[in-house]
Parts: C-alpha cells; structure tokens; sequence
C-alpha cells in the first residue's frame, strides 16, 4: 500500500485561482524615483523605505494596524509622515530594535550616507541626533556602506571597504573597535573588498561585493568563507538571520537563488531557494512574523513566499507590482507585507513608471483546513512523550523525561526483576502519618498501610549512566526542531542490537532505523507505537504485551499517589488499546485489572476523608 502524501500546508492558506491577498494601503501617486528598501520599524506602527531622490520616507501605519487587529475595513493611502533628505546616495539604514512610539527616545534610526559619517536621526523631526564617525590610517574619513544594531541596541556596527567598525550608541564621535577585515592589501587572508551588508544576531554576519561572507564575534575575530560559484552572482548584497538563530541567509544580485548557511557547519549551503535578481541593484527579502516563511521580491513584479521547513515545496506567488519588486518586508506580529517596486529604464521606449509602496493583508488560515505542518506535528508528538515520562509501573519498560526534547526509554533485560530505581514515590504519604486518627475500617487502614518501603534514588539519565547501565537497554527518542521529525538513538548494547555488514563500522551515533519513524512523516504515529516497535526490537523474544503492568509497583506507593498514578495509567492504556496492536485482548484485561484498583483505592481514600479526626489546637 502505498504512503498517502499530505497536501504542503503554509502558515496562510490562499484560495487558488483567485487574488491571494488584497491591497491594504498604497503610497498616494505613483512616483519616478525608484525604492531602494522598504522596512517595518521592530514595534509595526512605522514604515520606512529609501529612494533614488536620496531620501528616507518615513510613513505612519498606527491607524492601518490598528484597524486590521480590530478586522476592520482596509483602504487606506499611504501618506508620509517625515521625509529625510540626505546629501549623497543613503547606503543603508537600520531601526533602533526597541523602537516604540510611545517612547519618543527610542523614535530613531541609524544611517549610512555616502562621504559622512554614521548618524543617528530622530523619525518625529528628521534631526540628527549623533554622529560617529571612522578614519583611517592617513585620517580619512571612511564611508560606510552598511549599518546594523546590536541586538541589546547598545552599539552600531559599520561596514567599510577593508573595515568593520564598532560604535558605543551613547557615545558618539570615534569607533570604540575598528578591525581590518584584511592583514593587509597584498594578504589572501581574512575579507577582502567593501562590506556590503550587516546582519546582527549571536554573531554579526558580513557580506561582500566580492562574494564572501564572514562571522564575526568580539575577541575571536572572522570567519571568512566563500559563496560557491553557482550563487555568487555580482556579490552579497542581502543578509538575514533566520528566527532560530543558526542559519544566515545570503542573497546576492546577478544570481538566481538565496542561499542558507548554518553557523554549525559552513563545508556548504543548508538550503538553497530560487530567486532571479538578474540586475545590478538590491533587492531584498524577509522573514515572517513565524520564521517559518521567506519573501521575497522578483522582477516580474511577483513576490515569492517560501517555506523554508521545505525548501523544496513550489512558493506561493503574489502578483504585488507591475514592475521589479525591490523591497519586501513582512510585518513583525501581523500577517501584513510591505512591498516596494522600481527599477532604472533608459530608452525611448522605456514604460512611464509606475513605482509605489504597497501594504498587502494576507489572508491567515493557520492550518484551520489543512492538514497540520510537521512543526506541528513534531510538537504534539514530543507533548505526548512528555504525558509517557511522567508515568511508572510497567513491567517491561520505563522511560524518564530528560529535556523538552528527549525522553529516554529503559528497556529491562530482566522484566521479573526490575530496578528498584524505577520504584520511587513522587512523594511521601501524609495519609499513612495521620492513620491511627481515624475511624475507618480494617480494609481501607489494611490498605492504607501496605506502602510504607523506603524506596531508592531516581535513575541517573546522563550519558554516563546509561552507558554504564547494565540492567537496561537504554533508547535516547529525540524530536529535535532542526530535524522537524522524531528520531531514536541506542545507548547501550550495540554489539548486540546492531547488525553490521562485512566490513562495516559501528556508528554509535546513528539513529536507529524503525519503521514507525520511517512513516512519521507520512502517517498519524504516536509515541505509543513507536515504544512497542522499540521493546519488541530490544527485548527477544517478544513480550506478550509491551505494556504489560508491574502491579507490585502500585502496591508500594501511598494511597494517594496511587490514586493518580492508576489514573493517570489508566488513561495512557486507553489510547494504546485504540491502536489495536497485536496485544489488544491482554491490554483490554489489564484495563479492566486496574479499573478495578483505581476505584478500589478511591473508595477507600474517601473513606479516610470522610472519618478522619480534626486535630485540636
């Protein structure tokens, strides 16, 4: 039979053969200058994009967002708020990351113009608030060709030809760090040629014109590699950190893709998604207020959104433009796309342009009807082994929660004899201390009074303990997020557990091959069924039922642990038994076994509440 294959599932659904997204706001008319850039400023009320003219416009959306959250109506004109002239071409620029209207202070932004140093300016007035310049060895001033913030906002970062410099935001004038990216002209080491563009995250990611990308992080210096020839393209123009901190994301002109690194590991790109920026400019790309989606602008006036889970998955085109799309910027909480189109035409011929800013409302299904994402479905599955962790008493296996991502799983080689370690209370009994001040009946004080062992330590779930474990087969099951799927590792017995092939090396530290995590992706499998595939692997021959119940185990807890523990197992069976696995008819047997006991016990902890004696003061 073969494995259904789920419909790609995206953050906002969009309807086919109709208009994707409808156009929330406009700039008033269109304009012959081209936008360089458009960005959201970090709080979503302000809206900045560069020009051709030399200008930084700045626009106020407060009123647009508000009347989205409130799912009011939208159509509104773009109208600009401050308008910054410039003396020379603006470079680059970045919003102050903690940026909020309601603070006037924090109204700001840095920027880069060519032949002046970095200054700060206010976005209410337009006035330049500090200036912090860089010279070089002969006191020139040098101009930077990009500026960032560091992400506690408390410096700025400029990139130069041959320099990267460091600036204290409270203390304008000198750099306080200015490193060569090059030992020197004549060196083939370090960074070579102008800095084109600045990423602040863990570490600050720089690239070049020259089509190299660096790490850079104070006190270790730079971590210089290249952009393979495929991708290099006219030079690194573009650089974004994804949301979850690991990958760096690289666009460059003259190429067709936008390419992704991870930090971890730079022998070659991670993924690598389609973009044709066939021209000498900019243009930009972002991330969504999920991380999970990459915009990004191409030049037939479309926007691309990507799935970067699947890079693989087609986009999904937006038609914002009727010219090349300069600039995207997704909104940083709602689902709202800032775009911006322009080009330089020359000719006779040349169309009369048509270059605006546009705000797009995306409508948002959040998988309300399609099938969920694996994000998703990895967060349900690893939720579900945190519900398996918590509990205890079966007789062939235990498993232990030892991060919101890792659960390990105790396969006992003796199931007639188990750990003692795998017999601890959650905690002591208060009922059995108060037990010759009630007035109950012999059974329920009978009852009440069968636990009262001191039991041993908790089992021990670092590395070293499972690897010196000799009373179990030790299974590390994993969902971590960069692998968007489940995996399982074997801790202990290799030798005996892993067939090799002539000539083949044990790997320790290569997942373990299992047909529920082979189907993950494709069928609905729980951290149940994995479990039995795990103990029937572990465990020869196979247990009648893999979730046979050590009774015993019940029987040494106080009442009212016990009370919950058979609740709380109860439950676990149920689900189990609805799989029906090959042991079906014996789980429903021990279902009703401790049916019975759960009840059992309640009644008789009732009993205790209800006769207990209230102590005098």
């Amino acid at each position: 039979m073969e494995a259904p294959t789920a419909e790609p599932a995206y953050l906002y659904q969009y309807t086919p053969g109709s208009q994707p997204a409808e156009c929330a706001a406009q700039s008033a008319d269109p304009d012959a200058t081209i936008f360089r850039s458009v960005e959201w400023s970090p709080d979503g009320t302000m809206l900045a994009a560069s020009t051709d003219s030399n200008a930084l416009r700045l626009y106020d959306l407060n009123g647009l967002v508000t009347r989205y959250s409130e799912n009011a109506a939208l159509n509104a004109t773009l109208a600009e708020h401050t308008q910054i002239a410039h003396g020379g071409p603006l470079l680059s620029y970045a919003w102050y990351p903690y940026m909020s209207r309601h603070d006037a202070a924090t109204c700001c932004v840095a920027e880069s113009v060519r032949d002046h140093p970095v200054q700060l300016r206010d976005t209410g007035s337009g006035g330049v608030r500090a200036s912090y310049a860089a010279c070089n060895n002969k006191d020139v001033l040098l101009s930077a060709s990009a500026v960032a913030f560091s992400r506690d906002a408390r410096s700025i970062y400029a990139g130069y030809a041959g320099h990267i410099a460091r600036f204290d935001v409270q203390r304008p004038g000198l750099p306080v760090d200015l490193e060569l990216t090059s030992p020197s002209r004549r060196s083939r080491d370090g960074m070579k040629g102008i800095v084109s563009c600045l990423a602040a995250g863990a570490m600050l990611a720089c690239g070049t014109f020259g089509g190299q990308l660096a790490l850079h992080s104070a006190g270790s210096g730079l971590r210089v590699w290249r952009v393979p020839d495929a991708y290099r393209g006219g030079g690194v123009t573009e650089l974004r950190w994804a949301p979850n901190g690991v990958h760096v994301w690289a666009g460059s002109r003259h190429s067709r893709s936008i390419v992704a690194w991870d930090v971890r590991d730079l022998r070659g790109p991670w993924a690598v998604v389609a973009r044709d920026c066939l021209t000498p400019q900019r243009m930009q790309f972002g991330f969504d207020a999920t991380g999970r989606h990459l915009a990004a602008g191409e030049m037939d006036g479309c926007v691309a959104i990507h799935d970067i889970d699947a890079p693989e998955r087609d986009p999904v085109r937006l038609q914002a433009h009727a010219d090349l799309v300069a600039a995207v910027s997704p909104h940083p909480y709602y689902p709202l796309l800032a775009t911006a189109s322009g080009q330089r035409r020359f000719g006779p011929a040349a169309p009369a342009p048509a270059n605006c800013v546009r705000v797009w409302s995306l409508p948002a299904g959040y998988h309300d009807s399609a099938a969920p994402g694996e994000m998703t479905r990895l967060n349900q599955f690893m939720a579900d082994c945190m519900s398996v962790g918590a509990l205890r008493g079966f007789k062939h296996f235990s498993a232990y929660i030892r991060s919101r991502e890792e659960i390990v799983l105790r396969v006992f080689k003796d199931p007639d004899n188990p750990p003692r370690s795998d017999l601890v209370p959650i905690c002591s009994s208060t009922v059995h201390e108060h037990l010759h001040r009630v007035h109950a009946g012999d059974e329920t004080k009978q009852l009440i009074a069968g636990a009262r062992g001191r039991l041993a330590q908790p089992f021990d779930v670092s590395d070293a303990s499972l690897a010196a474990d000799a009373q179990g087969v030790n299974f590390l099951i994993a969902g971590y997020q960069r692998y968007r799927c489940p995996y399982v590792w074997l801790r202990t017995d290799h030798e005996r557990l892993v067939q090799l092939d002539a000539g083949e090396l044990l790997d320790r530290d290569a997942p373990v091959e299992l047909n529920t995590i082979n189907c993950w992706r494709n069928y609905d499998i729980r951290p149940w069924d994995v479990i039995v595939e795990i103990v029937c692997y572990a465990l020869d021959p196979w247990p009648e039922n893999p979730f046979a119940i050590d009774y015993a185990y019940f029987d040494k807890i106080p009442i009212e642990e016990r009370v919950v523990a058979t609740g709380a197992m109860l439950e676990f069976l149920r689900r189990a038994y609805l799989r029906r696995y090959f042991c079906s008819e014996i789980l429903l047997e021990d279902i009703k076994r401790l049916q019975r006991q759960h009840f059992h016990c309640l009644n008789a902890l009732r009993e205790y509440q209800q006769s207990a004696v209230v102590p005098r003061d």
